[in-house]
């Protein structure tokens, strides 16, 4: 082994007409006496010697894997930074995208998916409708656009088990329903011809009710559930992503209903079903709506009671009304909220890329010295290039691997956490081609700029850059601070999306919703139709349970309503005297039934006259309760009570459907958010549940103590008036008022989640950039801070000029990140309540918060240039 003197004795005759000034080996020794010796000092000369390439390929990779460890060992700092910034681009960016593309891009899982569409009635005044079970006749009759049309109708049924009956959502479906739904597989089999035209008892389950009951899917085949009107054997177990419609716990054909539904015979019952098409081949989109436009127009002619302005029909891709942009869907919020966090995910990745060059550019000006080091030594370009390369993919690997546990484990939080909060996000899984791209965007960024220093390495003179040390800060560092400035702007974008969803959110949750959710508890009572007691046996039934429940000890009152808030409900036309009705519009208010107590038990405030009393509870009684905004659209400034009003009866199997109810107003109570939570109140008319009853009703009850306590005893108190009532066995029993406002903010929880975590990171992000560009900038100009300090400048005023270099380059970033965030929040317009997109409270405090977060991570580098010796500084660099 040639000795230490030989080799640097080599090395200044070599290379003395370059180094005049300084002898080589001092150049050397003084790099390593810089550097710890991480360098060189810990590596034998004869490992470094081999490492040039004088041995075989395997110990050559080796020795570049262990100098490589050895190099992120000894620079924590860097290492956990860049890990970090890694784990960031790739875990949050895959896990948001993986979330866009599993619930808006991914076809759903039905072959031919994107030739189904579901079909809405339409009106130019009014909108879109769902279409009858009539209609639906007629248009499978009358066209030969679709190759298959069927229709489903939704109801609530009683499944009966050991513990007592559970309710679960029937979807009763037409024949050839699977033809156009056709699952890409399934265990069993659909239904056959006979069975959908003799409404046979036989039933196609979903995987998670076969799960539930079943175990698993093949254990379900061939077993029998008995249902409220008797036992079915079970066929066909659906595959698990299949999930339309979203609600539907089974599958029973149509025909079972024949004769006891009103909806299959009332041409005017619009609730609870949908018609869905697959396009018949080589038809086309606008063609089909041309045709089935011109059957809608005859059949609005030829039933002009019910079809009058309903002269066309809506065909909406059935992937959009999985997610909710059809008619009876959101209006969009879903598709708005995935734009923004689709969005999101762009900027995050940007800061993710910009954050890696500015850690990598960094680093690299710091290895400048040690490049010249090897270089002097003997190395090439390729071995440092190669060494570089060894060491970047190491980082990479660490990166990519947090990344990706990251990512499993966002996606995972998301789908356990917030079900329900989007469509299909029960089917979100990892992405792998989104894991890919983010890898191979953030991964490229790594590489490119982890090779700096190996372009500088080839510059002739060697010597020149050991002795060029910190005189200037050079022009990368002006790069390297306007990386900054972009990460700041985009950060700031991010945090006043995120401010801004959560004002909204706080707001929206936080409102005055007409009734009080706390303290109180919800059942649905389901009357069993096997029992055939009529409406007056369901009214008997429904007053013996809200007796049953009162006469509990810490039971501070209940009630019975059809529909709870934010439930939306039907409608039915309503007929003021005096009022006129525009042609072909009928004005509709929303029709409930409840019982005295449901108002005290919801906390709903009464305004004006009365509730109803225990005498109203009768099939003869025609008394009614308005809210205000009926009032404020049928009566502006009149006193309602003792008005008169006609609605018309509500169906569910009722012989009487649409037969006119006249009704005196006696009371008046307050607006209720029915609809939505971003609604305001629609005008309501309560009248009591004996005049009309309805085929379910729900019991709410408030307690004085703890509700989730009183739970057993309501149980047993419910299931003594009837064993085995639906609706008070298994998991669809009581449940918290307050569960109902939490579903209803899922969806906006969700987005608002999302997004203040990407601005979290982006701000993490941020700090590591703004501390990494003035911790480079401290360390070079050591010098110049020593010159000034010999020269008797304060602390403060060394303090000041470090924060200073912090302030230009984040002010510069805040002004640019304003102008940006202004355009870009109206993305958010959609999404927003109670607070604009360009709101000044939210720009200024997350101006304010982007500044404090500048100067606390300029903190650290301005203390160590405020501890600067004068005297070392000038010695190092002398």
């Amino acid at each position: 082994m040639a000795s230490w003197r030989q080799l640097t004795a080599g090395l200044r005759r070599l290379l003395r007409p370059a180094a005049a000034e300084r002898d080589v080996r001092d150049e050397v020794a003084h790099y390593l006496e810089q550097s710890g010796g991480a360098a060189i000092q810990r590596t034998p000369m004869e490992e470094e010697v081999r490492s040039y390439g004088w041995e075989n390929a395997v110990s050559t990779t080796l020795a570049d894997l262990r100098y490589a460890l050895r190099q992120l060992k000894s620079h924590p700092g860097f290492t956990a930074a860049a890990v970090l910034t890694l784990a960031l681009g790739i875990g949050a960016n895959t896990a948001a995208f993986s979330v866009v593309n599993g619930v808006l891009l991914r076809p759903l899982p039905l072959k031919g998916s994107d030739r189904l569409y579901t079909l809405y009635e339409n009106s130019a005044a009014a909108g879109g409708r769902l279409a009858s079970y009539p209609t639906f006749l007629d248009w499978r009759e009358q066209t030969r656009v679709f190759g298959a049309l069927a229709f489903v109708r939704g109801l609530t049924v009683g499944l009966k088990e050991a513990e007592g009956t559970e309710n679960v959502i029937g979807a009763y479906v037409s024949p050839g329903f699977f033809d156009v739904l056709t699952p890409r597989r399934m265990t069993g089999r659909a239904f056959a011809r006979d069975e959908e035209a003799e409404g046979a008892h036989v039933v196609v389950i979903t995987h998670r009710l076969a799960s539930r009951r079943f175990g698993d899917s093949a254990g379900a085949i061939g077993k029998s559930l008995t249902l409220d009107n008797g036992d079915y054997r079970v066929i066909g177990v659906l595959p698990a992503e299949y999930s339309y419609p979203a609600w539907a716990d089974l599958y029973v054909p149509l025909q079972v209903l024949a004769g006891s539904d009103a909806a299959l015979t009332h041409r005017d019952l619009h609730v609870d079903s949908r018609v869905i098409g697959r396009l018949a081949p080589g038809m086309t989109l606008a063609g089909a709506r041309t045709r089935m436009n011109a059957i809608q127009s005859r059949l609005a002619a030829a039933y002009p009671a019910d079809g009058a302005g309903w002269t066309a029909v809506d065909l909406i891709p059935l992937k959009d009304e999985v997610i909710g942009l059809g008619p009876a869907g959101d209006g969009g919020q879903q598709q708005r909220a995935i734009l923004v966090i689709a969005a999101a995910i762009g900027l995050i990745l940007l800061i993710a890329c910009a954050n890696l060059a500015n850690l990598s550019l960094a680093r690299a000006s710091s290895r400048q010295r040690e490049m010249a080091v090897r270089s002097a030594l003997g190395a090439d370009r390729h071995r440092i290039v190669r060494q570089l390369l060894t060491e970047s993919a190491l980082l990479s690997l660490l990166g990519a691997a947090a990344g990706t546990l990251l990512a499993v484990f966002g996606v995972r939080e998301l789908r356990v956490s917030m079900p329900g909060a989007l469509a299909r996000l029960d089917e979100v899984t990892v992405d792998g081609a989104a894991l890919a791209f983010t890898m191979t965007i953030t991964l490229a960024t790594t590489v490119l700029f982890g090779l700096a220093p190996a372009l500088r390495a080839a510059a002739p003179d060697p010597t020149g850059i050991l002795k060029a040390g910190s005189r200037s800060v050079s022009g990368r560092s002006r790069f390297r601070s306007a990386l900054v400035s972009i990460e700041v702007a985009l950060a700031l974008v991010l945090l006043v999306g995120a401010g801004l969803l959560l004002r909204s959110f706080w707001g929206l949750s936080h409102q005055d919703v007409g009734f009080n959710p706390r303290g109180s508890l919800s059942l649905g009572v389901f009357p069993d139709p096997s029992r055939s007691r009529g409406p007056d046996g369901a009214a008997s039934l429904y007053r013996r349970v809200e007796e049953a429940v009162l006469a509990l000890p810490g039971v501070a009152t209940a009630g019975l309503t059809n529909n709870l808030p934010l439930g939306g409900g039907l409608t039915s036309a309503i007929v003021v005297p005096g009022r006129a009705t525009p042609e072909h519009r009928t004005d509709v208010v929303y029709f409930r039934e409840a019982s005295p107590g449901y108002f005290g038990a919801m906390e709903i405030p009464v305004k004006q006259g009365r509730v109803f009393a225990a005498a109203d509870m009768t099939a003869g009684a025609r008394v009614a309760v308005v809210n205000e905004a009926a009032v404020q659209r049928y009566w502006p400034g009149k006193n309602p009570i003792g008005q008169q009003v006609t609605v018309f009866r509500s169906a569910q199997g009722r012989a009487d459907f649409g037969q006119p109810l006249t009704l005196e107003i006696v009371g008046v109570v307050g607006d209720v958010r029915n609809v939505a939570l971003e609604t305001p109140g629609q005008p309501e008319i309560y009248l009591p549940y004996p005049v009309n009853p309805w085929g379910h009703m729900s019991l709410v009850v408030r307690t004085a103590g703890s509700p989730d306590a009183l739970i057993p005893a309501l149980r047993q108190a419910v299931l003594a008036t009837e064993p085995g009532l639906a609706g008070v066995a298994g998991a669809k029993g009581f449940t918290p008022m307050t569960e109902g406002l939490t579903q209803f903010l899922a969806g906006r929880r969700l987005t608002m989640s999302l997004l203040v975590s990407f601005a979290g990171s982006a701000l993490l992000l941020a700090v590591l950039g703004i501390y990494g560009v003035v911790a480079y900038t401290v360390a070079q100009r050591t010098k110049e801070i020593g010159i000034r300090a010999a020269l008797g400048a304060s602390h403060g005023r060394i303090a000041g000029l470090v924060l200073r270099q912090s302030m230009v380059t984040v002010l510069g970033g805040l002004i640019a990140g304003l102008a940006a965030a202004l355009a870009l929040t109206r993305l958010l317009a959609g999404l927003l309540f109670g607070v604009g997109p360009a709101d000044p409270a939210t720009f200024v405090a997350v101006a304010a918060l982007l500044m404090l977060v500048a100067i606390l991570a300029s903190s650290l580098p301005m203390l160590r240039a405020m501890k600067v010796d004068a005297l070392v500084a000038l010695r190092l660099e002398s």
